[in-house]
């Protein structure tokens, strides 16, 4: 993190309203919750406040229909950013229950989190909470270096503390997990209708939307960027992408899938919370995630992934924020952007998403005194903001039963949303690859 980018936060937390009431307090926590990963960074996510409970809801206006059809990544999107408030709040000495509701709901209310007594901050929450505007996804190749040692195991103790599995891809599995990968990239890349979402939330290196995917993110150019959009609406780099993408799978050092038992709306939150904070405890250790959410967002692929690694169960879970391949990346010392270029957005950082139909109304809804409270703008806006890497993109994720990192519920790594573990890789998974970038 830059000296700018740490004053910059420091004052930010300096601003907390100790004094002001709790719906205040909540809003002003909101900067940090606004910082998850979400595929595409599409910031999938409304809150409302009402006195010392806030409500997340989904915001179907956000929404994927190609990548995530069933919105199993939007709603990990929306746990991952419940993990940041709620450590955003022990950060500044406050207790905080969350509920999960089960079932879908015409409204799109996913969770509540209640703001409790005072409480006292822990080492563990505080190496977490410095990790939420250090945490970007990467796009760029890895140096081969290894993670540290003991790491892996904390990130798969991390996963099952939120009820979620974490576990590797053993060295036999790896072929048929990456041309997974890979033909899934050649599926999707096959579809215009793919192509043209994704052209959708492009965006340029010059563009002021804290929203999307701008083209340095990906190591473009500023012209590269700006056609980058037509580029991809026209031209199927079906096999480009895949072979890419194969290799990469095969050549990191740690590649993780993540999952969960279940696979209904309140298994996507689980997995997104357990997702996140993999990633922070990642990102605290240095490392940064990129995901595999192909063989996810593929139904037929989805199941083979299953039957690969072993996990029946997660045949039955079949969306892009279901089994996602991510890996984790290791970053060296250096964190900045190009000379001359704007940081990446984080995942989750405000910004209006690309044409999009308004919100239905959602009824019998109870209006709270600070209804609407951040729309993924207001205090999303706000947010204080870290240096990012070039090449690096932060907010889509595939995560196994809840993160997008790039989408997935199940993922062999970048958690986009989501990655599985130990036992069986129940409905939701992601995959991760753990490793370091190469810069230079």
């Amino acid at each position: 993190m830059s000296m700018d980018a740490t004053i910059t936060q420091g004052a930010v937390e300096h601003a907390f309203p100790a004094r002001g009431g709790a719906a205040e307090r909540l809003r002003f926590l909101l900067q940090w919750a606004v910082l998850a990963p979400s595929r595409h960074n599409t910031q999938p996510w409304t809150f409302e406040i009402e006195g010392d409970e806030l409500r997340a809801y989904a915001d179907p206006t956000r929404s994927l229909p190609v990548a995530d059809p069933d919105g199993r990544q939007l709603v990990m999107s929306c746990g991952a950013a419940l993990v940041n408030l709620r450590l955003a709040a022990a950060h500044f000495g406050h207790a905080t229950s969350l509920e999960v509701l089960a079932g879908h709901r015409r409204d799109g209310l996913l969770a509540r989190v209640r703001l409790e007594e005072r409480s006292a901050s822990t080492p563990e929450t505080e190496e977490m909470f410095r990790a939420i505007p250090r945490r970007r996804t990467n796009r760029l190749p890895l140096d081969g270096r290894d993670p540290p040692e003991g790491l892996v195991t904390s990130l798969l103790r991390e996963a099952r503390r939120e009820g979620a599995f974490l576990r590797p891809v053993e060295q036999e599995q790896r072929r048929v997990v990456a041309d997974l990968v890979g033909e899934g990239d050649g599926r999707q890349w096959s579809s215009s209708r793919f192509r043209a979402e994704l052209a959708g939330w492009t965006r340029t290196n010059s563009s002021t939307r804290r929203d999307g995917l701008p083209g340095f993110a990906l190591g473009m150019s500023d012209v590269a960027a700006f056609l980058q959009p037509l580029l991809v609406r026209m031209q199927s780099r079906a096999r480009a992408e895949a072979d890419r993408d194969r290799r990469r799978a095969l050549g990191s050092k740690v590649l993780l899938v993540l999952s969960t038992q279940g696979d209904g709306v309140a298994e996507w939150v689980r997995a997104g919370v357990a997702l996140q904070r993999v990633l922070l405890r990642a990102t605290a250790a240095g490392l940064f995630a990129s995901y595999f959410s192909q063989p996810i967002e593929t139904p037929a692929l989805r199941s083979r992934l299953a039957d690969v690694i072993g996990d029946r169960g997660a045949r039955r879970s079949r969306s892009a924020a279901g089994d996602v391949p991510a890996r984790l990346r290791a970053r060296a010392a250096r964190d900045a952007a190009p000379p001359g270029r704007g940081h990446p957005p984080q995942d989750g950082a405000g910004g209006a998403p690309p044409r999009a139909p308004r919100a239905p109304r959602r009824p019998g809804r109870r209006r709270g005194t600070g209804a609407r409270a951040a729309r993924r703008a207001g205090a999303a806006r706000a947010a204080p903001r870290a240096p990012a890497a070039a090449g690096r993109r932060g907010g889509d994720a595939a995560l196994t039963g809840g993160l997008p990192l790039e989408p997935a519920s199940s993922f062999p790594a970048e958690l986009g949303e989501g990655a599985a573990d130990s036992p069986l890789m129940k409905r939701n998974a992601i995959s991760l690859e753990l490793g370091s970038e190469a810069l230079g």
